[in-house]
């Protein structure tokens, strides 16, 4: 599943706001999750990050049986520049859960703008319902980079 998103700022703009942690930290928090951190290290061509969130979200039945509401994620993301733009992936783990999401991202000029586009993975290593779990995770993930994106674009406004 992919997310795209245009911002109407320029990429080094957007890239500065996105690669912050303390506005990492701001988004999470003003998105409703309970807690989060963040470290980054990089240069003018390379970003890493080690993030931790926690989070609740409403599952269904079925789902509520194998996973807790609650849940503590950790992501550890990593940006390359790559020609006018940046080309990034991120692996996120629930603790303690047998689901891996991973994703490529891209950060590319647009006009007077720019793009932001994140393609997520789902993988769930769990018999018999794994492929509906993944499906689940991924529109879950699907919506909440939206909104973060959405928080971006608004902290730029």
């Amino acid at each position: 599943m992919s997310v795209r998103f245009t911002f109407n700022h320029d990429i080094d703009t957007v890239a500065e706001k996105l690669f912050d942690p303390d506005f990492r930290v701001d988004r999470a928090i003003g998105l409703g999750e309970h807690s989060a951190d963040c470290e980054m290290e990089g240069d003018e061509d390379s970003v890493s990050m080690v993030m931790n969130r926690e989070l609740e979200r409403e599952l269904p039945a079925i789902l509520a049986k194998v996973f807790n509401a609650r849940q503590t994620m950790r992501f550890e993301e990593s940006w390359e520049r790559s020609g006018d733009g940046w080309q990034g992936k991120v692996n996120i783990q629930a603790e303690g859960q047998p689901i891996v999401i991973t994703a490529d991202y891209s950060l590319v000029p647009k006009g007077k703008g720019c793009e932001y586009t994140a393609t997520h993975y789902c993988k769930a290593k769990i018999p018999l319902i794994g492929g509906k779990i993944e499906k689940f995770v991924l529109s879950l993930t699907d919506g909440d980079a939206e909104k973060e994106l959405q928080y971006l674009a608004d902290a730029l406004a």
